[in-house]
């Protein structure tokens, strides 16, 4: 259902930022917004530009000094007439110009909502728009460019091309059987089954892209264990080169799981820190340890750490003994504290795994490039460097695709019954449809519903 109120909201940071921009999108967004500026009338200004004004509520009292840009319909990012206003990022002030408007006939944008009428009004096809989201999401530039790449329309254009073979397929099945009683073979089953093998083979490619490919979205996480007081939150705030975590010599300090973002390799990187692990009868540090054996499963890389100025518990061994069972190489073992007296037993106990290892001073930064350098090699193995070519990651778009080659399947295996060219025709008619529920020609409210609440608001 097409809603053609119109909508309003922020469509950048609320605050961190100097200048905030909100959007309004509808029939009456020019009229709406020019009620309450100052400077020219909104209404018969050209399109494609930038007014300096004031906006002055109801009681007189100016909001804000702002600049609006106006995209009349349909040369907008929705279809429809757009008014994008920048003004000062301050809360208060961006309150009360989304009230003031609320106020008089908007309504609040729902998650996607701009991007859906963009959709709805033909500015772009399914695939395009959920490319949008992908884009904001990403967190590799690998990641970037493959949205981008759907954006401009690279799987659209791929399915149009596959619509138009089996179209013509169709057209020819069909065509044989208007001649069916002057018994002529317009195409036999032989080149219909050929044709279907060369679709599948097209098809096949999109899903084993899904299949070989990483989630572009996602990232890179590493999470840093070891037990309390090894040097875990030192380590993290050389890493980031910054004070982020506390650093205390009380066992404990970090109970909760805390974060922290870089870029590495083009990617973004988040750095894990957790409590330590170690048997303990506080229940709320307890709670903690208990979520990081949780994260260990999930995260791509575990830096496991350890203290060179002491001996080797129990807890220590069991700790990275599991660690290499679960996480293989994907475990880079840490010794640190190089700038202290080394114990033999811990350095020997180290040596004796043969996973990645580095010896380092987070208090004094020492060999932290090495570590680095460490990870980066991890990131180049899981995260492909920028794709020439499709790199399908909607699951949409695969489960869709999955159901298409089963179809394919069953329709080509079914010659070995000799059915009639009518019901091979009736079948490809199916995959048509399937290949149209992809690019949004064919779809529900439910589905794309379902598609734009996963969007950030005010896109």
């Amino acid at each position: 259902m097409y809603e053609k109120d119109t909508i309003i909201s922020p469509i950048s940071s609320v605050s961190g930022a100097s200048v905030s921009l909100i959007r309004l999108s509808g029939i009456s967004a020019i009229q709406t917004v020019n009620r309450f500026f100052s400077s020219v009338n909104l209404e018969k200004a050209e399109g494609g530009k930038f007014y300096f004004g004031k906006l002055i509520a109801e009681n007189n009292q100016v909001i804000d000094e702002v600049i609006v840009y106006i995209f009349r319909a349909p040369k907008s990012y929705t279809g429809e007439n757009i008014v994008e206003i920048s003004c000062h990022s301050n809360v208060f002030i961006i309150e009360e110009i989304l009230q003031l408007f609320i106020q008089n006939g908007c309504r609040t944008a729902k998650p996607g909502e701009f991007t859906q009428r963009a959709f709805l009004n033909g500015k772009m096809d399914l695939t395009q728009a959920e490319a949008v989201a992908d884009i904001i999401s990403s967190k590799s530039k690998a990641g970037v460019k493959n949205s981008l790449l759907f954006l401009e329309g690279g799987l659209s254009k791929k399915i149009k091309e596959l619509k138009k073979d089996i179209i013509d397929l169709a057209s020819l099945l069909e065509l044989g059987l208007d001649f069916s009683e002057e018994n002529l073979e317009i195409v036999s089953n032989d080149e219909v089954i050929n044709k279907l093998n060369i679709l599948l083979d097209e098809i096949n490619t999109l899903i084993k892209s899904f299949s070989n490919s990483r989630d572009f979205q996602k990232g890179i996480e590493v999470l840093l264990v070891g037990e309390p007081n090894v040097g875990k939150s030192s380590l993290m705030n050389a890493l980031l080169e910054k004070d982020r975590v506390i650093v205390s010599h009380i066992p404990g300090t970090t109970r909760d799981i805390i974060h922290e973002d870089i870029i590495l390799e083009d990617t973004l990187v988040r750095f894990i820190d957790t409590a330590g692990i170690r048997i303990t009868d506080d229940h709320i540090e307890a709670s903690g340890v208990d979520r990081v054996k949780k994260l260990i499963d999930k995260v791509d890389i575990v830096l496991a750490l350890f203290d060179l100025a002491e001996g080797i518990s129990i807890e220590n061994k069991e700790l990275l003994n599991r660690l290499i069972k679960d996480k293989g190489e994907d475990v880079i073992i840490i010794g640190n504290k190089i700038d202290k007296k080394i114990k033999k037993e811990t350095i020997d106990f180290i040596n004796s795994f043969s996973n990645n290892k580095i010896l380092v001073s987070a208090k004094l930064s020492e060999n932290i490039n090495q570590l680095r350098s460490a990870i980066s090699f991890h990131i180049k193995r899981e995260i492909q460097n920028e794709p020439d070519e499709l790199i399908l990651t909607n699951k949409r778009h695969h489960n869709i695709l999955l159901e298409i080659k089963e179809k394919i399947i069953t329709t080509r295996d079914s010659f070995s019954h000799n059915p009639g060219h009518e019901f091979i025709a009736a079948d490809l008619r199916e995959i048509i449809n399937k290949l149209s529920e992809i690019t949004g020609e064919i779809t529900t409210d439910d589905i794309l519903n379902n598609i734009f609440s996963s969007f950030c608001i005010g896109k």
